[in-house]
């Protein structure tokens, strides 16, 4: 998939998008952290936008350092 700057109005231009570019919008900026029980070990998923598993780790701490070194940046939703 091509990209190109938004030089429009962002309403503007999210309204223009195609079903396919707004499935990959932000993909590669967002992820979410879940926990979860494998072989009896709690992990800790980092997910992709469109729900990928990327990588685990075993404690949040962990999981943090990971994606900061992808430069990614958490933000809490409740």
């Amino acid at each position: 998939m091509e990209m190109h700057p938004i030089t429009e109005p962002r309403e503007t231009a999210l309204r223009q998008m195609t079903t396919e570019q707004l499935l990959h919008l932000g993909e590669r900026y967002v992820v979410y952290l879940k926990s979860g029980v494998c072989d009896g070990e709690m992990l800790f998923v980092l997910y992709g936008a469109n729900g990928a598993p990327l990588m685990a780790a075993d404690d949040v701490e962990t999981a943090l350092d990971m994606a900061a070194e992808c430069g990614l940046n958490f933000v809490a939703v409740h």
